[in-house]
Formats: structure tokens, C-alpha cells, sequence
């Protein structure tokens, strides 16, 4: 009878594993495979096409989008409830991470003039982009738990002391884009948020005041600088405006069909500088023209679209949360780092998410779609009867 009672509830088990697994997304999975292997010959491209036997930007991308891939599959098996009843601990050790980076141990990458990395000696690391996960985790967990409650002015104001938090210790490092990241899926949570609509109007209405108050007094002075070059880099073209110039040269030079593997003139002469990461889409419009730019469009909205019926699926307050705030994120990183490519929004820093070189970018972006997964596949409530 005991064996029996045993074999039925494996078989049970199996079942609902079976069961979660056909809700798996394949398209946003296929979608994102192929912003991965676009990032990584591109990148293997601007590195200057070196042996596939060598480890070099090109390889590590390979090697550690699978060892990340496997992690989504990890993530995607968890049901997501979890990471609600984790929420907390999971912010605190984001905090830490970007803690970590403002002692000692913190390092300065070359041409960047940011401290915002954890040198492990085979790679660097980013702790602001895992911040940006567990903190997308505490907001959607705190928003969930309130429900109507949001509607109180003071559930409003933690709501965005729990992003606050984590942005400003961004700043410190000083990173202008990721801080910008923060605050964009901050404004993606209020469409989650049950909160009254005169809080999303004042905040509309006050954000002038806010980048006038940040302007004056939160940025450093280079900052400002790139600002005023992205509305006229001709002005200030051997400094910097110089790189907004040279990647509106590369998308330009591509043509409709492009250059082939060794990329454009720009980055065969090697005039385009960071054309591995912050600057890959120029490089790659180089490489692949303006049609393969347009298929690298498709798939961005292909995968944005797939996003956003996990938010649609999804049956409590909680997931719907996670899901719009990682679409939202992933939004404004594509339009963020095309825009500075094109020349028509400052330059500052953002990757191209699954395509720029950078482990910590791409494995905190595989771990969200991990999530979006988990989502998908455990917005069921499987339910099993005694017989």
C-alpha cells in the first residue's frame, strides 16, 4: 500500500513537472538565443576576428552565455513565489555587492572613470547589474504585499526608497546609465502599483524639477558635459563628441547589406572605440547594414511582445509586477544604448541587453528571463484529487 501511495505521488510529481515545462516559452527563448549569438559574433568581430581556439572577448561571451543559459533554465524550474519569500535577503545582498564596490575592493575599469566592478582575476564584475534584479524583486514584493494599500501616500514613498536606496549608491560610483535603468523600472512598477493616479501625475509633472535639481547638484561635471555633446557633438568633435561621430559614421557607412565580419571602416581603421559593448550596435550595423539591423529590430520586438503576455498570464499581483518591470527594463536599455548609438540621446554606458560583451550584463539579463519563465510555466495552480 506504502509503495503504491509512493508511486502515485512520483507519478504525480513527474506529471506536474511535465506539465510546467509545456508552458515553457519557446519563442522567447529561440528570440533570445538569437540576440545572443548575434552579440556574439559581433563582438567576436570587434575584437578583431582572432582564433576561435584562443580565449578571447568573442570565446568568454560563447562559454559564459551557456554556463548563463543554464542558470535561466534554473531559475525558470523555481516557482517565483519563492523569490517573493526571499525578497528581502536577496536586497540586502544586492546592497552589499554595491557596497562592496565603494571600499577597496572595488576597481576602475580603464576609459571608464567609474568604480563599479569586483576584479576576480579571470573577469570582472558588475554588482549593480545583480542589484538590479534583487531590487526589481523587493519592489514587486512590497507592491504585492500592499495591494489597495498602495493607494497611502506612505506605501507610495517606501516604494521608491526601496529603488532610491540602490540608485544612489549607483551614483556614487558614478554610473549615470545604470542609476537610469533603476529609476526607468521604477516608473514601470507604477503601472503595476494599485496607487492613486494623482501620484503618477505629480510625479509626471514634478520630474522637470527633478532633472533640474539632479542637473545642478547630483551630476559631476562630465556628466553635464556629455549631455550638452549628445545636442551638438560637431562642436566638441575631437573630445566628447568624438565617439556619438564615429558610431553615426559606422551605422551610416553599413549601408544596406554591410561590410562583413571585419565590420565597417570605422572599426576596421579602429576609430570606434568600445565597439565590444557600449558601442556594439554601431559595429554591427557595419558588419550586417541596415537590413540586418532591421532583423536585430525584429527580434528585440519579438522578445519584448513574449514579455509581455507573461504579464498578461500572469494570475497574482506579484508576478505581473516582475514581469513588467523587466520588460521595462530590457525596454529602456535597447532604446537607451541604440539611441546613444545613433547619436540622438547622451552616451552613458548602457550594454545592448544579450548582445554587448559583459558577463554580469548578460547573466543578470538571462536570470531575468529565468524569471519571465518561471512565470509562464507556474502561473497554473495545479491541483491533484484523491481518486
Amino acid at each position: 500500500m506504502i509503495s503504491a501511495r509512493q508511486n502515485r505521488s512520483t507519478f504525480q510529481i513527474q506529471a506536474a513537472t511535465n506539465e510546467r515545462w509545456r508552458d515553457f516559452d519557446v519563442m522567447l527563448f529561440i528570440t533570445m538565443l538569437v540576440l545572443m549569438v548575434f552579440g556574439t559574433v559581433a563582438i567576436w568581430s570587434a575584437v578583431g576576428l582572432p582564433s576561435l581556439t584562443t580565449f578571447n572577448l568573442g570565446t568568454q561571451q560563447m562559454l559564459f552565455g551557456v554556463i548563463g543559459v543554464g542558470m535561466m533554465l534554473i531559475v525558470a524550474s523555481v516557482d517565483y513565489r519563492y523569490f517573493e519569500t526571499m525578497a528581502w535577503g536577496l536586497y540586502a545582498l544586492g546592497l552589499l555587492g554595491l557596497t562592496t564596490v565603494l571600499s577597496p575592493l572595488g576597481v576602475a575599469i580603464e576609459g571608464t572613470g567609474a568604480q563599479n566592478w569586483i576584479d576576480f582575476g579571470f573577469t570582472t564584475i558588475q554588482p549593480s547589474e545583480f542589484a538590479k534584479v534583487t531590487t526589481i524583486i523587493a519592489l514587486c514584493a512590497f507592491i504585492s504585499s500592499r495591494g489597495d494599500a498602495m493607494k497611502e501616500f506612505g506605501n507610495f514613498v517606501i516604494a521608491g526608497m526601496i529603488v532610491a536606496v540602490p540608485t544612489f549608491m549607483v551614483l556614487i560610483g558614478p554610473d549615470l546609465g545604470q542609476a537610469m535603468v533603476f529609476i526607468a523600472f521604477w516608473g514601470a512598477s507604477l503601472l503595476a502599483a494599485r496607487t492613486r493616479k494623482f501620484y503618477l501625475w505629480s510625479v509626471i509633472v514634478l520630474t522637470p524639477i527633478a532633472i533640474g535639481f539632479a542637473w545642478r547638484f547630483v551630476l559631476l561635471p562630465f556628466q553635464r558635459e556629455r549631455l550638452i555633446c549628445s545636442l551638438r557633438p560637431e562642436e566638441s568633435a575631437l573630445t566628447c563628441g568624438y565617439q556619438p561621430i564615429q558610431g553615426r559614421i559606422s551605422i551610416g557607412a553599413g549601408g544596406p547589406f554591410g561590410a562583413g565580419l571585419e565590420g565597417g571602416t570605422q572599426s576596421q581603421m579602429n576609430l570606434l572605440n568600445v565597439r565590444e559593448s557600449d558601442f556594439i550596435f554601431a559595429h554591427a550595423s557595419g558588419m550586417f547594414g541596415f537590413l540586418g539591423m532591421i532583423a536585430l529590430f525584429l527580434a528585440l520586438m519579438i522578445f519584448l511582445w513574449r514579455g509581455l503576455i507573461v504579464a498578461e498570464v500572469s494570475r497574482d499581483h506579484f508576478g505581473q509586477c516582475l514581469a513588467i518591470c523587466i520588460i521595462g527594463t530590457f525596454f529602456f536599455q535597447a532604446f537607451l544604448n541604440i539611441g546613444m548609438n545613433l547619436g540622438m540621446l547622451p552616451v552613458a554606458g548602457i550594454t545592448l541587453p544579450f548582445v554587448s560583451a559583459g558577463i554580469s550584463s548578460l547573466w543578470s539579463s538571462l536570470i531575468m528571463v529565468g524569471i519571465l519563465q518561471s512565470i509562464r510555466m507556474h502561473h497554473r495552480r495545479l491541483a491533484f484529487h484523491r481518486r
